[in-house]
């Protein structure tokens, strides 16, 4: 039997996101596809804010931009791309640019989902402790009190079976894990349905200086959306409630979108799809968790997929990392879906929608931010949310003497940081001995404004962050 601390069951960006984050913890993960390679589909585009935020924490900011679009992050609305200087421009549910910089040191990206699958992939085949098995499927699993015990098959014959203390099943919409452990989805399956075509034609030779993340082109034979899938000539056209007509129909709707008559189109690929607004009974069982798809699903309207899912493989990830070095006791990861489930319910109700519920950009930016720390320069090169540990981390005004001394013999290890004078106000901290305690995900934890009893505070606010002790 193979052993291992967490198996993923799945290599999508839910499953990545976790067994990246429980790597860099130095716990032992492996992740189990069915799937031979990446998936070669563009899917979901774009990365959020606070998505970016992570992946420029681990160093994989510049490895995930090379595959994307430089485009303003808006939505033209044009009658076709050829008219797209009288185009109306529309704000998406993104901070463009100039947004972004006000709050953080980094902006969000259109790439499309298989080359940031890729990036993640091989960061994580970089890691020591990590393993990633493809054309390895999970077809059952047992659990106990001690551990989940998995049975796999590859290239059509039984596999080994897998051990490991905990099971994060990230393997999609028909998760094999979810329905094996009995969890039903609440919610309408066929909440929106359309066509997707993937093709490749010169459309940024037709917009010019006009690039944008989306287009909404209204003229009666090619009306829908037309989405960048890279910086190359590879491109997204949707319609929802349409069929495909063939490949001789799909083209001449994608010339009349682009007002070129005589546009060179190769239609890659299509797909009709049925999108669901769906959301998991409950996110765990026993020693199994549910992330990304296989505990919600959305429609694209909203655009929150991907992002969902991102959040749930990154705090499912320390929070797992944490029970595992004995930071934390196992009750702790009950926190995954107590913080998840209002947000995730939220989402889905949008995704139903038809409107799709889209709220004010700012609003939409928060929400992604999640709450974290502010963002401020602590020097030409580094944020506040670059100083942020696997364990709890300390930013203090001034030299922070006292709470380092405080920070020494604690359950969970605390990165005593000091800030200087500009960062330190940015957060709120104004006394010389003030202080802010943040967990891996940004989320403070505890403001003081002075350290009158920095071992009894500090030990107190860690054992609340751990979840050894209740807030009072």
């Amino acid at each position: 039997m193979t052993a291992a601390s967490v198996v993923v069951v799945g290599a999508g960006p839910a499953g990545l996101f976790t067994a990246l984050t429980l790597a860099r913890h130095g716990v032992r993960v492996l992740v189990l596809d069915k799937r031979r390679t990446v998936s070669p589909l563009p899917r979901a585009v774009g990365i959020s804010l606070r998505q970016m935020e992570q992946l420029r924490a681990w160093g994989l900011e510049p490895a995930v931009r090379a595959g994307g679009a430089d485009v303003e992050l808006a939505v033209l609305e044009t009658v076709t791309l050829a008219t797209a200087g009288s185009g109306v421009r529309r704000e998406m549910n993104t901070p463009d640019l100039a947004q972004s910089r006000v709050v953080s040191p980094t902006s969000s990206a259109r790439v499309p989902q298989d080359h940031l699958e890729s990036a993640l992939q091989e960061a994580l085949l970089r890691m020591p402790s990590a393993e990633l098995r493809r054309g390895a499927e999970v077809t059952g699993l047992t659990q106990s009190a001690d551990g989940v015990r998995l049975t796999t098959r590859a290239a059509g014959r039984p596999g080994p079976v897998v051990g490991a203390a905990y099971v994060v099943a990230a393997d999609g919409a028909h998760s094999t894990v979810r329905r094996a452990l009995g969890i039903a989805m609440a919610g309408p399956d066929n909440a929106m349905a359309g066509l997707g075509v993937e093709f490749r034609a010169p459309l940024w030779e037709v917009v010019g200086e006009h690039r944008f993340a989306l287009y909404t082109v209204t003229h009666p034979d090619g009306a829908g959306v037309l989405i960048p899938a890279g910086d190359g000539d590879r491109w997204q056209y949707g319609m929802v409630a349409a069929r495909d007509d063939g490949t001789a129909v799909l083209q001449a709707r994608i010339r009349a979108a682009s007002g070129i008559p005589g546009l060179p189109v190769k239609i890659v690929r299509t797909h009709a799809f049925t999108s669901a607004a769906q959301i998991a009974d409950r996110f765990s069982h026993g020693r199994v968790f549910l992330a990304g798809d296989a505990a919600h699903r959305v429609t694209p309207r909203g655009g929150t997929g991907l992002a969902m899912a991102v959040r749930d493989g990154f705090d499912l990830g320390w929070r797992l990392a944490w029970v595992l070095r004995g930071w934390a006791p196992a009750s702790f990861l009950a926190g995954y879906e107590q913080e998840a489930r209002a947000l995730v319910a939220d989402s889905v109700a949008r995704a139903e929608a038809t409107t799709g519920r889209c709220r004010a950009v700012v609003s939409e930016m928060q929400h992604d931010l999640g709450g974290r720390i502010a963002h401020a320069w602590v020097d030409r090169d580094t944020s506040t949310l670059d100083l942020i540990g696997p364990g709890l981390t300390l930013m203090t005004a001034g030299p922070g003497d006292p709470w380092r001394a405080a920070a020494g013999h604690l359950p969970v290890p605390v990165s005593v940081v000091p800030l200087p004078q500009p960062a330190a106000h940015a957060l709120g901290l104004r006394g010389p001995h003030s202080a802010v305690l943040v967990r891996p995900d940004g989320v403070p934890v505890a403001t003081w404004w002075a350290a009158a009893d920095p071992a009894g505070d500090l030990a107190r606010a860690v054992a609340v962050a751990s979840g050894r002790e209740a807030p009072r």
